[in-house]
């Protein structure tokens, strides 16, 4: 089974949301900084590694420069204020890394979103599917998928979706988007 993709969108998009802190910390010249940033190059580079993203490996390579620079015999007295300018001088190129890979993953969702919207609107139209509140709401959507795969003029659009996301985040995608009055019977 594929890895979520909305799961890895939440968890990066959380992950960078943290980084201004980060960025804050080493203003304020907080002991703990390189502690903070250690630890949060550290999941980024777990994150990508699981959904095996090749960036995982520049997010290491930038933290080797952070390390490197610990073990440089010539800093003397200034290693600590060495290592924090090589770490200050790497946020950049850490937190455009970590976006450049976010951002295909939420293009290609919002562009799968717009989609089941699309599909959505066209299957209320029909007045084919209709909700029953004695149901789960689970089973709506997986019929609403369903009829998209038997319906010639739907079937397409889902398998543009199958293309972009695996399928229990299309069937997330369709709960969310789902207008449930759309799907009322008018008896």
């Amino acid at each position: 089974m594929k890895k979520s993709i909305l799961h890895l969108i939440n968890i990066l998009q959380a992950k960078l949301i943290e980084f201004p802190e980060l960025v804050n910390s080493l203003e304020r010249k907080e002991a703990s900084f390189l502690n903070k940033l250690f630890l949060w190059m550290k999941t980024i580079e777990d994150i990508m590694s699981t959904y095996s993203i090749s960036e995982t490996s520049e997010i290491a390579g930038l933290r080797s420069k952070i390390i490197a620079e610990r073990f440089n015999e010539n800093n003397g007295a200034s290693k600590k204020k060495m290592t924090l300018k090589v770490a200050s001088e790497i946020l950049y190129d850490l937190q455009k890394t970590t976006l450049n890979v976010l951002k295909p993953y939420e293009i290609k969702t919002e562009e799968s979103r717009e989609l089941i919207r699309q599909l959505l609107l066209i299957i209320s139209e029909m007045k084919v599917i209709f909700h029953d509140d004695n149901q789960p709401f689970e089973s709506l959507v997986n019929t609403i998928w369903q009829f998209i795969f038997a319906n010639d003029q739907l079937k397409a659009g889902g398998i543009k979706l199958k293309t972009n996301l695996p399928i229990n985040d299309i069937r997330l995608l369709i709960a969310e988007e789902i207008n449930l009055e759309d799907f009322q019977s008018t008896k």
